[in-house]
């Protein structure tokens, strides 16, 4: 059984030993890196991840040499697209998250542009897109389509283009979890791109629960989260290395999840 960890916002202010520290305890398997090309320090209702008094602006990552060389040859990690910048704008009074305030035509230019960026950085394609927030409609959608890469994230109403496959994946996604209470483990297949739903670090019970589940549907099992949060929250990171604990001896394998799409 395949099961990935996707941590997201590695970016410029990344230090390896944070993501060493966070990751202490993988004794077999790769992560996977949810990465943001020109980063901004500032996220959502002023909170700074990545530390105090740092000037507003774009920081590709590129020009944090230590955290590139760290990631360009080390195999325990696999890289991901994590939008463009991770920026959020404030609307009549309501955060919104990179891909919901962006115009298509901005969204396409720009994951087309952060992509090729990253890809000719680190030497290596990059077939996973991951939106800040877990957030996107159609219009981001259709991007990854175009540029044949495939969507981890959070699946809701409304927010494909329908068509006969948007149909069916929308009636097996909602009628599993009127069924389970739970998100559908399975890869789901809209023609242009694959989608997988990961699994936040809640509680070890309902994360088991979840485990079992998709073992039982022959999918793979996917979580996420953020190692600034490990670093921060030990309860966190104790209930990360639980599960990733208990899926092991279970004989479950540690991959990459951009190798979960592989069905």
């Amino acid at each position: 059984m395949k099961f990935a960890i996707r941590d997201d916002d590695t970016c410029y202010f990344t230090k390896p030993e944070e993501l060493e520290q966070a990751y202490d305890f993988i004794k077999s398997g790769p992560v996977s890196l949810s990465v943001v090309p020109y980063a901004v320090p500032h996220h959502e209702k002023g909170v700074l991840p990545y530390g105090e008094g740092i000037p507003y602006g774009y920081y590709a990552i590129g020009d944090n040499p230590r955290i590139v060389e760290y990631l360009k040859h080390n195999p325990r990690y696999d890289l991901l697209l994590h939008g463009y910048s991770h920026e959020y704008r404030k609307i009549d009074g309501e955060w919104y998250p990179e891909m919901m305030w962006k115009d298509e035509e901005r969204i396409r230019r720009e994951m087309k542009e952060g992509k090729a960026y990253l890809e000719a950085l680190f030497d290596r394609p990059f077939t996973v897109f991951i939106a800040p927030s877990n957030k996107v409609d159609a219009r981001t959608l259709r991007s990854v389509d175009a540029l044949r890469m495939n969507f981890s994230g959070i699946i809701w109403h409304r927010d494909r283009d329908v068509t006969p496959r948007y149909a069916v994946n929308y009636f097996r996604r909602w009628s599993y979890r009127a069924l389970t209470g739970m998100r559908i483990p399975d890869v789901l297949n809209y023609g242009g791109h694959k989608e997988l739903s990961p699994y936040p670090l809640d509680s070890l019970e309902a994360l088991v629960k979840e485990y079992k589940m998709a073992k039982r549907r022959h999918a793979p099992f996917t979580v996420y989260t953020h190692y600034w949060q490990l670093n921060r929250d030990p309860d966190m990171k104790g209930l990360l290395r639980s599960i990733y604990q208990y899926a092991l001896e279970d004989g479950a394998e540690l991959v990459p999840l951009s190798a979960c799409f592989d069905r």
